[in-house]
């Protein structure tokens, strides 16, 4: 009798360590996030309203990462002329002078057309996971699931960097 009680206590030991672990996609993420922060991105939870796609009748809700870059390198005049804007990877009628599968949630028609370029070029290098993203004086962002691990992390730094020094 004292071996069984012996063997529950230790299995529910057991357990209880391995409920703790993070699993191998938590640790992941973390490695992903804490790589951002040494490329100076700053990651929050942020909740997202979507534009709605083409027949839906309501626009989608949905919690991503936000991986975003402060923008310390504005005066108060390219803060105060700022124009921002903010697009996602939805097929919609409000596309004009993004690539397929692209619309805007705000900024239509308000940008340059060399702007709406850059953006365009920006979207061709970025992952498939890469769901919207977003710029306004304060920080650019790029909303993603996390998937690709660093590597994909590095490559969507190395994308944006024209973005950044456009100042778009």
């Amino acid at each position: 009798m004292e071996w069984v009680i012996s063997i529950v206590v230790m299995l529910s030991l057991i357990g209880s360590i391995m409920w703790i672990r993070p699993s191998p996609r938590e640790r992941m993420v973390s490695q992903v996030r804490l790589h951002a922060r040494k490329l100076g991105f700053i990651v929050q939870i942020a909740q997202l309203e979507t534009t709605r796609a083409k027949g839906e009748m309501e626009p989608e809700k949905v919690r991503l990462p936000a991986y975003r870059i402060l923008r310390n390198d504005l005066s108060r005049d390219e803060k105060d002329r700022w124009t921002s804007w903010q697009i996602f990877r939805t097929d919609n009628v409000a596309n004009q002078g993004l690539p397929q599968g692209w619309s805007w949630k705000k900024g239509e028609y308000e940008l340059s057309k060399d702007a709406c370029e850059i953006i365009s070029q920006l979207i061709a290098q970025l992952p498939k996971e890469v769901r919207a993203l977003e710029s306004s004086p304060m920080h650019f962002s790029v909303y993603w699931r996390e998937a690709g691990g660093i590597e994909q992390l590095d490559a969507i730094h190395l994308a944006i960097q024209p973005i950044l020094k456009a100042k778009i």
